[in-house]
């Protein structure tokens, strides 16, 4: 009983260091790295970074990805991937406990983590048509799955369609779901994870009016829905959607007057909508064509912006004032995205199957 309990007590202290403190403990002896391996304090650990609001790094992409830890933003430092990018880089399809989905220019993409480094390539499927993707946990089935939206007609009179394919660790082969009742209205952004869902803006099929339908994919059934979406008290020119908090939330710009930011508090239920500030021109340097949510600050009292995929900010909720952030080894343009540090492990069970497989399109 006090072997169970010291060592207990040794993974909730483990639980709360920083992922590159914890691949060096692994050498301290076999016990300990037997215990850092394991999943269940693997999972104590994310919990615990989560629920802390620590461990997370903020990466810059511009043609490399730069890297600084989220609580200090500096110093920003190169940042490796494991794909050929043949001089172009690599883009981010979207960042999921502590992993990354990337795709290079040829279309090679990867679930990669940037702690460990560890990675797995996905099968090769050649999208020559347009289409956006998105990355999530299937917390059902405990996976990872990558989705990608190919566009495939509305051109010449023809009826715009679509087609849904889906790729996880543990399938390792991509596979057509059903379609979605909405099509792409490019350029879109890449679908954005919460509450074990995707979720993109898109174009109703039926009504090309319909222009700002939030529409999620549930990762565990993988069917779609609509979102219910705020009240907005003006006309909207542009509707993004992003992840704050680990609760959905929508960028609702009106122009170059107003940008307001909206957290769905509970998720699926429209009353829960709530405005977390509202920023005006005169607010910010620039425009405000465009503004992506990434973190509270740890106090909760700040949210870091993305400004015009030019600078950073801090949006201080009390004194309802924004002041700019800059870092040495900042980027003069770039694309963000936060990243958790974890231990998240991509030795999973796969199937005997690879390639590209249609014989599990659900019927809708």
């Amino acid at each position: 009983m006090k072997a169970n309990l010291s060592l207990d007590l040794i993974a909730d202290i483990l639980s709360r260091l920083p992922v590159k403190h914890l691949l060096c403990l692994r050498c301290v002896s076999k016990l300990w790295r037997s215990l850092i391996d394991d999943p269940d304090f693997i999972n104590l650990h994310l919990r615990h970074s989560l629920d802390s609001r620590t461990n997370h790094t903020l990466i810059l992409k511009n043609t490399d990805l730069h890297t600084a830890d989220l609580a200090c933003l500096g110093p920003f430092a190169k940042l490796e991937h494991p794909l050929m990018s043949y001089n172009h880089g690599v883009e981010i399809q979207g960042s999921c406990n502590g992993l990354l989905c990337i795709r290079n220019i040829v279309e090679d993409m990867a679930i990669w983590n940037p702690s460990t480094r560890k990675y797995q390539v996905l099968p090769f499927l050649n999208s020559c048509k347009g289409y956006v993707c998105g990355f999530g946990h299937d917390p059902i089935a405990d996976d990872y799955k990558v989705v990608k939206i190919i566009q495939l007609g509305g051109a010449d009179g023809k009826p715009l369609e679509s087609e849904v394919k889906v790729c996880s660790l543990k399938r390792n082969r991509w596979r057509k779901i059903q379609d979605i009742p909405c099509v792409s209205s490019f350029p879109v952004a890449n679908g954005v994870f919460a509450s074990g869902a995707l979720h993109w803006v898109l174009t109703q099929k039926l009504d090309l009016s319909e222009e700002n339908t939030i529409v999620a994919l549930d990762l565990a059934t993988e069917s779609f829905r609509e979102v219910p979406q705020p009240e907005y008290e003006r006309m909207i020119y542009q509707l993004h959607v992003g992840v704050l908090g680990g609760c959905l939330c929508v960028v609702a710009n009106h122009g170059d007057a107003r940008v307001d930011l909206w957290v769905m508090k509970e998720y699926g239920v429209k009353e829960s909508w709530t405005i977390l500030f509202s920023l005006a021109s005169e607010d910010v340097i620039g425009s405000l064509r465009f503004l992506k949510p990434l973190a509270y600050s740890r106090c909760g009292n700040q949210v870091l912006l993305e400004h015009d995929k030019i600078n950073l900010f801090w949006y201080d909720l009390e004194k309802k004032k924004a002041d700019d952030v800059w870092v040495p080894g900042m980027p003069f343009s770039y694309e963000t995205e936060v990243c958790l540090q974890s231990l998240v492990s991509l030795n999973v069970k796969r199937r005997q199957q690879n390639g590209e497989d249609n014989r599990d399109i659900k019927k809708m």
